[in-house]
This record gives structure tokens, C-alpha cells and sequence, in this order.
């Protein structure tokens, strides 16, 4: 969420340049990627990696503790927050929608939500999607109690999202935008008579087999459960079961949660075809270089994770404080796309 620029093609260089001064740890190669991750474990590193290598799953495995007071150890099967990555999510439906027939990546905000200003009314869901409506980055308030737990519904996140004053003339600029996404959510509500929940697990989540991925204030079983060690907490465990249910200052953009395994999945539905047509996937992966994703929140939660096809790396850890583990993610990445 916003402790990261998150779901967006990074360099790394920033990330590395925040992490203070440390011995350079031994290079990862497919001969010493075990080693490796002992050595990071060994050095404070919790979480959970997934690596898979020409189509072969070759890492799998959890590192560190889950929850430190109980001594509750991280496994594969981990439940995570997962940060922004909602992000794929909600373009995911928006294409669904528009290969459907239901909506236009052309249409423009007015057909959707009659109560639009004039400055927003041209802004089309293309722009929405591509950072190019000049919408700011988040929609909370001085008085929320929290950035992105407090409650809100859709109605009053639509209406502070449209208050709001541009960054630029839609179409002028380009500015990455959780509003943006959260007004895409909205509007697959508007489209789809679903709720944002009902329409991801039936049109998404279970198509991919995804079993695992869910929404904030959602019961998870307490050896599965990540307990988030960062520089904010928030509730009676700093965990997405006790943040509340997920507001609408993130819903689109965060406040799910996830496992190593359910992006695997979902990223081997998609090249599958299983989600959606041949152009629409296109459109999905754009012009993917295999360069990482990577998203994170305030509490401690952290994900990193590439595309494939055929070889890729799903990291993600509960302790991270912003950049914290740029490094480790860096030479995974390389690993897999053989660089």
C-alpha cells in the first residue's frame, strides 16, 4: 500500500540505496540458492519464497517465524498481506468486463457516475488504469483514524475520490493512483451488480483454484497466520484478521491477503487462458520484461514477485520495513530471468 510506489515496474537501485551499510552477501545461483536463503533467514529474513524455474516449481518453503510471540513458524501455506497487489485483481476484472461487452476502455467516467464534475467527466477507464487521469495517489483524511483501515463505504470513497483536485489535465501527465484503482473497483460494483469481494472470487479467484486469497477482518486459522512486524501496528494483533474489514480507502488497490502458492496460481491461470481471452491477457501483461513487482504497507508486510512465463520468484515477508529486503529480491529476480 502506501509505504511503496507498489504494482509497478521498479528499479531496485532506490531500494538498495535505503538499506543501511552490510557485508555483500554471496551471489544466488540456481547451485546456491538454498544456501542463500539460509543465510538471509540466519540474518533476519521472514517470509515465504517461491521459485520456479523452466516450469518447475525448485523452492517452496517458508523462513523465519510467523508470529514471534508464539513461536509460530512462517510455512508455503503462510497467509500474507499482499499489499497492492490488488492491483491485478481489479485490471483483471476491468478487462473481464470489457471483453464481455459490459464496458469500453474508452467510456468515460460520466457514463458510470452520473454525480462526476465537469474536470472528471472525460476521464476514460484507460486513463484510470494507465496513471493517466490525474487523480492523487490516496483518498484519506486527516480525521480517519487510520490511512487505510479506517472504515469507509463505496459511496463516501467515490465521493472524496471525485472532490479531489487534479494533479494534471487527464490525458496530460502520468502519476501512479490508488484512487484511480478504487474507482475502478467501484465501478466494477456499478457494472457488475456484485460486490467487489462477490465478483473477484467468482470470476477470479476460483476459476485460478485460489483458495487462499481473501479480504481483511476475515477469520484466518492461527498457524497460518502472518503477524505483521513493521513500523506501524495497528488492532489487538498487527494482522489483516483484526484490522477490520477492508475499507474503501484501499478496497481495489490493497487489504487482501494471499500465499506464495495462490499467486502462483493465479499467475498460471492467466497464461492458461483461464481469466481471460488471448487479448486481454495481452493487454494484462503489457510489455513484461520480467522485471519485478513489488508492493508493501506500513505494518510490516512486504511482496515481490515476477511475471514468467516460464521461470519466476514470488517473495513475501511479515517484517520489512520499506526496502529492507530490495537486495535478496534484486538477485532473485536476476536468478530467474537469467541475468
Amino acid at each position: 500500500m502506501r509505504s511503496l510506489t507498489v504494482c509497478l515496474l521498479l528499479s531496485f537501485s532506490s531500494l538498495v540505496a535505503a538499506q543501511r551499510p552490510a557485508p555483500t552477501p554471496r551471489p544466488i545461483t540456481w547451485a546456491t540458492l538454498e544456501e542463500r536463503m539460509k543465510s538471509d533467514e540466519a540474518a533476519g529474513f521472514s517470509g515465504a519464497v517461491l521459485v520456479v524455474r523452466e516450469g518447475k516449481v525448485v523452492l517452496d518453503q517458508g523462513y523465519g517465524l510467523a508470529n514471534r510471540e508464539k513461536n509460530v513458524r512462517c510455512t508455503s501455506s503462510t497467509v500474507f498481506g499482499i499489499g497492492s497487489t490488488p492491483i491485478d485483481f481489479t485490471k483483471a476484472g476491468i478487462l473481464l468486463l470489457a471483453e464481455s461487452g459490459q464496458i469500453s476502455l474508452d467510456d468515460p467516467l460520466a457514463k458510470f457516475f452520473a454525480d462526476a464534475p465537469a474536470d472528471k467527466r472525460a476521464i476514460t477507464i484507460a486513463q484510470l488504469m494507465s496513471g493517466r487521469s490525474g487523480l492523487p495517489d490516496f483518498h484519506d483524511v486527516p480525521s480517519d483514524r487510520d490511512k487505510d483501515h479506517s472504515w469507509i463505504d463505496r459511496d463516501e470513497a467515490v465521493r472524496r475520490i471525485l472532490a479531489q483536485k487534479l494533479l494534471f489535465e487527464p490525458g496530460k501527465g502520468e502519476q501512479h493512483s490508488h484512487s484511480a484503482w478504487g474507482l475502478l473497483a467501484a465501478l466494477i460494483e456499478v457494472v457488475s451488480g456484485q460486490s467487489y469481494p462477490e465478483f473477484t472470487r467468482a470470476n477470479l479467484f476460483e476459476p485460478a483454484g485460489m483458495k487462499d486469497t481473501g479480504f481483511f477482518g476475515e477469520p484466518i486459522a492461527a498457524e497460518r497466520l502472518a503477524i505483521a512486524y513493521g513500523p506501524r501496528t495497528d488492532g489487538e494483533l498487527n494482522a489483516p484478521p483484526y484490522w477490520g474489514k477492508t475499507s474503501w480507502l484501499v478496497m481495489g488497490s490493497g487489504g487482501q491477503v494471499s500465499t506464495t502458492g495462490d499467486m502462483l496460481r493465479w499467475l498460471q491461470a492467466l497464461r492458461a487462458g483461464k481469466i481471460l481471452d488471448a487479448e486481454s491477457t495481452r493487454r494484462y501483461f503489457g510489455p513484461d520484461d520480467g522485471g519485478p513487482l513489488v508492493g508493501g504497507d506500513m505494518y510490516g508486510f512486504f511482496i515481490l514477485y515476477t511475471q514468467g512465463p516460464k521461470s519466476l520468484v514470488i517473495l513475501i515477508s511479515n517484517s520489512a520495513a520499506p526496502g529492507k529486503y530490495g537486495g535478496l529480491g534484486e538477485d532473485l529476480a536476476r536468478l530467474v530471468n537469467g541475468r
